[in-house]
């Protein structure tokens, strides 16, 4: 018997069947990881993909707002409550402005703090003259979280702590 004749295309319609063929694979892989991706089923973890921490220009106030709460001394049986309201000034500096009630009436007074670390908990210190009649020269060491400030204060004539939380909305 005779054989039969195979029918086969020619070489030059086999080379574009294989490149429709090869175009088709590609483009079908290349889908297939974005949606693979797109969807989280792969790549890293969460944790690394996370969005980067921002600079430290871009990192929230801790300190800046409105405060209240309470001091305290340590070396007199004086308590009462406080205020303050602290700004952020053009050389990084806090200025603070506190009303500290005390037995004697309302006492206003001012003080400018440096930051000294700004962790996730920023580290200040500060030194004021409030003049003799206000206790001499303060200084003053403390730590702020943005939700709670606690600071220890030295003068001329007493010691002691300053606790107070940012007052909401501030």
């Amino acid at each position: 018997m005779p054989e039969k004749p195979t029918h086969r295309p020619p070489a030059k319609h086999a080379r574009w069947t294989a490149l429709a063929v090869l175009s088709s694979v590609t483009a079908l892989a290349g889908a297939a990881i974005i949606i693979i991706k797109g969807c989280g089923c792969a790549g890293p973890p969460d944790a690394a993909r996370a969005l980067p921490t921002p600079p430290p220009a871009a990192q929230a106030d801790l300190m800046a707002g409105d405060w209240e709460g309470s001091w305290a001394s340590d070396s007199k049986p004086l308590k009462g409550k406080l205020t303050a309201v602290i700004a952020r000034l053009e050389d990084g500096s806090y200025r603070a402005v506190f009303d500290a009630e005390s037995p004697l009436g309302t006492n206003h007074s001012v003080c400018v703090f440096h930051i000294t670390d700004r962790g996730a908990q920023w580290t200040f210190e500060g030194k004021e003259n409030l003049g003799l009649l206000k206790g001499g020269t303060y200084v003053y060491k403390g730590t702020v979280d943005g939700l709670t400030f606690v600071c220890t204060y030295d003068s001329t004539f007493d010691k002691g702590v300053f606790r107070m939380e940012r007052k909401s909305g501030s």
